[in-house]
């Protein structure tokens, strides 16, 4: 067990990497931010080359799910799913995280890092850790860690869970290749603007950040706008068949929006 900024990170430790570091690099612009949506809060990301799911591989019949075949094909590392290098989960809910499907992506996948509460990691399968790639995080309310590895620099925030202090939401800010991206899970940005400010963020450069798609409220755009920057914002948590209500909404979170419609849906991204 090892303590980092007054938070706990239970499992292997992994090799850290100072300098050079490719989270701060500047990308040559030949590999493009690039993400793929597969259902839900559920996206595949690659940075430049270094590719991340975050809340991808779960089953649920109250929330859109991914299909078997997107489902096999991320177990199986079947293209675009080849050669991930990280695997996020924000917490442990049925739309967002599946012990099962987790513990057989990482058997296929050993040299893969997941990330995730110490609860969600606990949840696992014992023969799907190997290499030491498994960091379990344990977090107070707004406390934040940073992670770095050899592709990555992973800030791992705890954010409220719409109202719910008792769920460990993390929020996940990665740096990779020159680019950057941040994840919130459930979280609303206005009941959590205390703990957001516990960054400064004016040492990152947010080309995306993920919010759900009804945390429309005034103060929630005014920290977007005034705080966060991202260049873009990705509306999630939309249910199915109301993508286009929610991409006509009268309120907009932020100038540039952008809502996928179907599974595998893929669009890029650049400064």
């Amino acid at each position: 067990m090892t303590k980092l900024r007054h938070a706990t990170v239970y499992g292997a430790l992994f090799l850290l990497v100072i300098f050079p570091f490719p989270g701060t690099a500047q990308n040559s612009g030949k590999s493009p931010l690039e993400v793929t949506y597969i259902a839900n809060e559920g996206f595949l990301i690659s940075m430049g080359g270094t590719k991340l799911l975050i809340d991808a591989l779960y089953k649920t019949k109250n929330y859109p799910s991914p299909s078997d075949d997107v489902a096999a094909s991320m177990i199986e590392g079947v293209s675009p799913f080849a050669d991930v290098d990280y695997v996020l989960v924000t917490h442990d809910h049925a739309d967002h995280f599946s012990a099962e499907m987790v513990s057989r992506f990482l058997r296929h996948h050993p040299g893969t890092h997941f990330i995730a509460s110490s609860e969600a990691c606990a949840k696992l399968a014992s023969d799907s850790a190997s290499g030491g790639r498994r960091s379990g995080v344990d977090l107070k309310m707004g406390q934040h860690l940073t992670i770095r590895g050899k592709k990555a620099e992973i800030v791992v925030l705890r954010l409220d869970h719409s109202g719910s202090r008792d769920i460990s939401n993390l929020a996940f800010l990665v740096r990779s290749n020159g680019y950057t991206i941040m994840h919130v899970g459930d979280a609303l940005l206005a009941h959590n603007e205390e703990n957001l400010r516990a960054l400064d963020w004016s040492s990152y450069d947010v080309d995306l950040l993920f919010v759900e798609h009804f945390d429309r409220s005034t103060p929630a755009q005014d920290i977007i706008k005034n705080l966060i920057k991202p260049r873009q914002v990705v509306l999630m948590h939309i249910p199915a068949g109301e993508e286009e209500d929610v991409r006509n909404a009268p309120i907009k979170v932020h100038p540039r929006t952008v809502v996928f419609g179907k599974e595998l849906e893929t669009r890029r991204f650049s400064k």
